[in-house]
């Protein structure tokens, strides 16, 4: 099964051979959404804009390949792990409600959660699910758990043999499975299944339409299918396997439109309102964009449900999403009444979503996201983080080569063990022990290098689409000293 969220790069995405390598200054944004999904071969692109009050919406390409059928404007696409944004939302309103508590242990409402660790089994609560600090393994997908409202409660009742990486609070670790647990809350809160709470409390007060969550009612409308880009001679292959297993939808289950996801930017862009509909407090929905932990980028945090970057100008606050051949991305700046949602259905769709977001934001604000600059590391400490990583769906092998780093990625299937395909690109060091990606498919993402003491031992940590990877050679791992203990070693720059 696909993974949820910010991933560890994938080579996908190829410039259309004549196409400019850098990103032309498009007249409008109909024109950038054709450009982009031409240059970076993306089956279909509809992107939205909310600025002071007005909203414009287009699309481009195809819904499906095979059928050709165009992407029209109000079109449904998944959206990925933008759905943790409406899950914390939602939880916002229970906490209002007096229903929940961020700072309660999870254990309150559900007694008997199995979790490795007994220690971080009694600690963890809901601030830390939301937040990404849980610090236990986030990606737990099997298509084991049926689509009965039991489904949660099945998905949770396996728990236990999940690895607790860190001690909750320690470290930002992206963590699916921290909100199948928080939708399993609300369900055991609320007395409903997830989805029915979700509709009742979120969708129906914001007069959300088309936005859901089960295959039975995307087919209804307008809607795409997810495309994978084989290669630029091949073309590209559609995604099968459209649906999520049921306990997934909190996690990353949503199909909406642009138009629709702009309305739910409204909600937090009016701090809670939208129109005449009040759903949370201001300072509830100010609350969620509050900074809580480092998420490794230049100026980005997480908060409750969103990451948070902090400029010089203002604060925005996004999410992304990935999908099987989707890929989506909603970003606001609440100080501008600014939302923009971009929502493709092809794997390339990351590289289009980046360069459209930048024209649109220079477009209407005339600003520009800060690049991280690079710096000079030693020799020392490059060959200090080398070496090979590895986590339960892959295996990272950093070596130096010509003074630089250089990462090969094995993905790996997550019950067989085989590998699934093979990826490797350079790296360009932002910060002693954080890299970037400088070029091509993957530009920009991040992998930072974390030195961590837990269990009283020092472990080296490769930190890479927000997931964790050990390096292997910290096994055995050397016993050090208590003081500090659960804590990282050392502090990224």
């Amino acid at each position: 099964m696909t993974s949820i969220g910010p991933q560890p790069p994938a080579a996908s995405g190829l410039i259309v051979p004549g196409w400019p390598r850098d990103r032309p200054d498009y007249a409008s944004l109909f024109v950038a959404a054709q450009g982009e999904a031409s240059r970076w071969n993306v089956p279909g692109i509809a992107v939205g804009v909310l600025h002071d009050g007005d909203v414009q919406t287009t699309s481009a390409g195809f819904g499906n390949m095979a059928t050709r059928q165009p992407l029209s404007d109000d079109a449904i696409l998944q959206i990925g792990s933008i759905s943790k944004v409406f899950t914390a939302t939602l939880a916002m309103i229970l906490v209002e409600d007096g229903l929940l508590d961020l700072d309660t242990p999870v254990t309150a409402y559900i007694p008997d959660l199995p979790l490795a660790d007994a220690a971080a089994r009694t600690r963890i609560t809901l601030r830390h699910l939301l937040s990404h600090t849980a610090g236990f393994e986030g990606d737990r997908f099997s298509d084991a758990y049926g689509r009965g409202d039991d489904s949660l409660a099945k998905a949770i009742a396996g728990f236990g043999t999940l690895r607790q990486w860190t001690a909750p609070g320690d470290l930002w670790s992206y963590c699916n499975a921290g909100y199948y647990l928080t939708s399993r809350i609300i369900e055991v809160v609320t007395a409903k299944p997830f989805e029915t709470v979700f509709r009742e409390r979120l969708i129906e007060p914001l007069g959300l339409e088309t936005t859901f969550f089960f295959g039975e009612e995307v087919i209804t409308r307008p809607h795409a299918v997810g495309h994978y880009l084989k290669s630029r001679e091949e073309g590209h292959t559609t995604a099968h396997g459209y649906s999520f297993p049921r306990y997934v939808n909190g996690t990353g289950g949503v199909v909406c439109s642009t138009s629709e996801l702009l309305r739910f930017a409204a909600l937090h862009i009016g701090n809670g309102k939208v129109g005449n509909t009040r759903l949370l407090s201001a300072k509830s929905a100010k609350a969620m964009r509050e900074p809580i932990s480092d998420a490794g980028d230049l100026h980005r945090n997480y908060g409750l449900g969103w990451c948070v970057y902090e400029y010089p100008e203002f604060r925005v606050v996004n999410h992304g999403g990935a999908t099987r051949g989707f890929r989506a991305n909603l970003t606001l700046i609440p100080e501008k009444k600014f939302a923009i949602a971009i929502l493709t259905n092809g794997d390339a769709g990351s590289r289009a979503i980046q360069e459209i977001e930048a024209w649109a934001l220079a477009t209407h604000l005339d600003f520009e996201r800060q690049v991280p600059k690079r710096v000079k590391v030693s020799s020392k400490q490059l060959n200090g983080v080398a070496g090979v990583y590895s986590r339960h769906d892959g295996e990272f092998t950093v070596s130096v080569v010509d003074n630089r780093l250089n990462l090969k990625v094995v993905h790996l299937d997550e019950s067989s063990g085989k590998v699934e395909s093979e990826d490797s690109y350079p790296l360009v060091a932002v910060g002693e022990r954080r890299f970037r990606v400088p070029d091509g498919p993957n530009k920009g993402s991040i992998v930072d290098f974390i030195e961590y003491v837990g269990n009283d031992a020092l472990q080296h940590f490769l930190r890479i689409g927000g997931r964790l990877a050990e390096r292997l050679d910290d096994t055995p791992r050397t016993k050090v000293s208590t003081r500090g203990k659960g804590k990282r070693s050392g502090k990224k720059k």
